[in-house]
């Protein structure tokens, strides 16, 4: 069966496998190489949901993120925001996901980084001056006001 799969790798007409994960790593490839995204990332997604080693599911979370990352790029080259934005997260999220598992891979760190520089996290918590009225306090109300205590 090894030999066979090891075939169809060498042939470009390897198969979504559950016993051979390097026969769907080829795939994914293959799929990415002919600009199928969508279809080498539900194979890398397949991988990752698989039980297998963490090696392998960094690998296949890493090179998730690329594509995530490609596509964003792609779609800021044609001024697609609609495309890039939610790309762009889906790759800072997969990024820190594959660093989740191996803190140490430079290249996860190296490319969540280049997204961060493109796509920066916003902080909610910071206060800013847009953010409250210059004078909220004294706008004009048609409310029926009464003070405390008073009738």
């Amino acid at each position: 069966n090894a030999k066979s799969a090891n075939k169809r790798i060498v042939e470009k007409t390897p198969s979504n496998s559950s016993k051979f994960v390097q026969e769907s790593f080829a795939l994914a490839k293959l799929y990415s190489n002919e600009k199928n995204y969508s279809s080498s990332l539900a194979v890398y997604n397949s991988i990752e949901q698989s039980e297998v080693n963490q090696t392998i599911k960094v690998a296949a979370l890493y090179n998730s993120a690329n594509i995530y990352f490609k596509t964003a790029i792609m779609a800021i080259e044609n001024n697609d925001n609609q495309l890039s934005f939610p790309n762009l997260e889906l790759a800072k999220s997969t990024y820190r996901k594959t660093l989740y598992y191996s803190p140490f891979h430079i290249g996860a760190r190296y490319n969540l980084e280049r997204v961060l520089q493109i796509s920066p996290e916003k902080n909610f918590n910071e206060k800013s001056d847009f953010t409250n009225p210059e004078r909220g306090e004294q706008a004009v109300t048609t409310m029926k006001l009464q003070a405390l205590g008073m009738p």
